[in-house]
């Protein structure tokens, strides 16, 4: 289990006072007296994609932190109100200039390693893609490929690298 602390919030969000901690349904909780508001950690979301051809699989290359200059899964966090599934059709569009033709849900794993949200799911699927132009979103990526399972390039994050493996042990 992946045991990871949430932010340490100071100051109430609404009315700025100092927060103290009360016990509540068993855990500490930051809390503010002054307007009863208190802080209910959660975690975040995000969905990648696993696009196969043949012995390879479609990845990107990271154009910015975290982990710039090494290869990913088409991924990317769930807006609010979207559904992991619409997340990945999304992604897979921003992120490859590809279209969606069918997706698949595989499995959820924990990211440990981003600190821009510790500790969200990543919601993964199997996707399979209409033939196209491939291009990738060049604020967020500097490169495109279809990269070999068994000799893969550089992986950045601990999950991708996990889902590389699971891959190469055809297990996804």
């Amino acid at each position: 289990m992946l045991k990871i602390d949430p932010p340490n919030y100071q100051y109430c969000p609404f009315c700025g006072k100092g927060l103290g901690v009360r016990v509540e349904e068993g855990r500490k909780r930051k809390f503010c007296s002054s307007c009863s508001w208190t802080y209910y950690p959660y975690v975040a979301g995000s969905a990648g994609a696993i696009i196969l051809r043949g012995g390879k699989v479609l990845m990107v290359k990271r154009k910015r932190e975290p982990y710039k200059g090494t290869w990913m899964f088409p991924a990317g966090f769930v807006d609010y109100g979207e559904h992991p599934k619409e997340t990945v059709v999304r992604e897979v569009k921003e992120e490859t200039g590809l279209e969606v033709k069918t997706v698949q849900f595989v499995d959820v794993i924990q990211a440990d390693d981003d600190p821009r949200q510790i500790g969200h799911f990543i919601f993964l699927y199997r996707v399979e893609v209409e033939d196209g132009e491939m291009k990738t979103d060049e604020e967020e990526n500097e490169d495109i490929s279809w990269v070999e399972i068994k000799n893969p390039p550089p992986i950045g994050w601990h999950g991708h690298k996990l889902v590389m493996k699971k891959l190469q042990e055809k297990k996804y």
